[in-house]
């Protein structure tokens, strides 16, 4: 996208101190922080953006107090006009903010307009990671538009989520070391995999999570919960404490998905090898078998053929394995939602 010089009344030039945006950071986070930077309030920020809702002082001073609740939308002008204020092309926006793509984009192409309602219209604000938000010389609290509620960052070994109560600082994995290893699990099946390797993921956590509600005090999952000074029982705990056993559960249905034969031996064997497992982790196989054999119903037959929309990969990439998914398993709500959404057991 080319960036046009705005209209009569919108800025001519950027605001003195640049801000750089972070990878995946939430529209309101980034304007928070540019504001700042150039010692402006955020009401007199956004009168340079156009006209929208939360203009008064009031509803800014709010959305500038909670931007881990709120993000911001414009339309195509007001798009312009910060990417003008930013001192970066429009382009280099969208790219780096998600909150700035096509399908969030506000109507109309005549006057700039913005709105920054109390949730956002899709995704969760989740808070970034501090070390990496500092190697990026961002001092002061930033926070991601992501799909999930929680983000792993496993460079710096920290669980990041949504949650809006203080402390709201990420959580420290130093003591849980199995949970960065299941992310960089996690991020190997969906690089060998691509969307197929991210759908099994979403199967097999939809299955840990129903395994949690089933047994919420399974030692493990209570340790877990506990090293990271969180409430075992708490929805908050859910994804942290099962992340381990999801991970490890998509390995076996990927496993199972590469195989040509899905009769009644071959899934009373993956049956069991998934009981064995749950014997290992403690759970109650008989409680817990019955998500195990939903999936199974849906991915009892095998695709012969790989599906037109398989992702393709650069060439300085390692080539992704086509990985075609049963065809009970294409009953999504959407592919680039949450993990509910991208699971055939949704």
């Amino acid at each position: 996208m080319v960036l046009q010089m705005p209209g009569l009344y919108g800025p001519r030039q950027p605001l003195p101190l640049r801000v750089q945006p972070l990878p995946g950071e939430s529209t309101g986070s980034f304007v928070n922080r540019l504001a700042h930077a150039n010692g402006l309030g955020l009401a007199d920020f956004l009168q340079r953006v156009g006209q929208g809702t939360g203009s008064s002082s009031d509803d800014a001073a709010r959305v500038a107090k909670y931007p881990q609740c709120t993000e911001m939308y414009v339309n195509g002008p007001g798009l312009e006009y910060l990417a003008m204020l930013a001192g970066e092309p429009a382009a280099v926006l969208r790219r780096a903010l998600p909150g700035l793509a096509t399908r969030h984009l506000l109507p109309g192409n005549a006057d700039a307009v913005w709105k920054w309602p109390w949730q956002p219209s899709e995704g969760h604000l989740v808070r970034c990671c501090t070390r990496c938000a500092e190697v990026r010389g961002v001092r002061e609290p930033a926070w991601w538009l992501m799909s999930d509620s929680w983000r792993v960052c496993a460079r710096h070994r920290r669980w990041c989520d949504d949650s809006r109560t203080e402390p709201q600082d990420e959580l420290p994995l130093k003591e849980l070391p199995e949970v960065v290893t299941a992310h960089l699990e996690r991020t190997r099946l969906h690089k060998q995999f691509g969307r197929s390797g991210a759908e099994l993921f979403a199967d097999a956590f939809q299955v840990a999570a129903d395994w949690w509600r089933a047994m919420p005090m399974v030692l493990r999952w209570v340790h877990r919960a506990w090293a990271c000074g969180l409430e075992d029982r708490s929805s908050r705990a859910m994804p942290l404490v099962i992340y381990p056993e999801a991970a490890r559960l998509a390995q076996l249905m990927a496993e199972f998905e590469q195989s040509d034969i899905r009769d009644t031996n071959a899934r009373a064997r993956w049956l069991g090898k998934a009981e064995a497992l749950m014997e290992v982790w403690e759970l109650d196989a008989q409680a817990g078998g019955a998500p195990l054999l939903g999936w199974l119903h849906h991915h009892r037959t095998p695709t012969a053929t790989v599906p037109a929309d398989t992702e393709t990969q650069p060439a300085t990439r390692t080539k992704q394995e086509r990985l075609p998914l049963a065809p009970g398993h294409n009953r999504l709500v959407s592919p680039t939602g949450p993990l509910e959404a991208r699971s055939c057991l949704t």
